[in-house]
């Protein structure tokens, strides 16, 4: 993995009327590649560059065979509640409604480093799932140094 592409940090901003937010500076790429806004896990979103985007359908195209009704659910809620978005000529993203309302976003989110990708939180249920999260990392981080 490169690390200079590595997304790590929590970045706060808030959200205007329209479902504007700014993107993380030190993430705006010079390429101009959109990249891809979807619904990931613990009802946040997930934000991808266009190059780990086209990593996830190439092996969705090479491993995931939608035959069980398991993996075509998965395959339907990735994909299908997908949107390319832009930044446009302030640094910021238009974050589609459908999406704002799967996650709950109100007036301010976090941006959260998840090292191939971001994750777009509301605050309040980010700042709740991480307290919840810090106590399963001290765990984790206790046994890791164990070894």
């Amino acid at each position: 993995m490169n690390k200079e592409k590595c997304f790590i940090g929590e970045y706060r901003y808030s959200v205007d009327d329209k479902g504007r937010t700014m993107f993380p500076a030190h993430y705006r790429c010079d390429t101009g590649s959109p990249y891809v806004l979807t619904k990931g896990m613990d009802r946040c979103l997930y934000l991808f560059d266009d190059r780990v985007w086209t990593s996830i359908i190439e092996r969705f195209y090479g491993d995931l065979i939608p035959v069980s009704s398991d993996n075509r659910a998965f395959v339907r809620i990735l994909f299908s509640g997908a949107a390319t978005v832009e930044l446009d000529k302030i640094g910021r993203i238009s974050i589609p409604q459908h999406l704002r309302e799967y996650a709950s976003l109100d007036k301010e989110v976090v941006f959260a480093g998840a090292l191939t990708h971001l994750e777009i939180w509301d605050v309040h249920i980010w700042d709740t799932y991480r307290s919840k999260a810090e106590k399963v990392f001290e765990q984790n981080i206790g046994a890791l140094q164990a070894r």
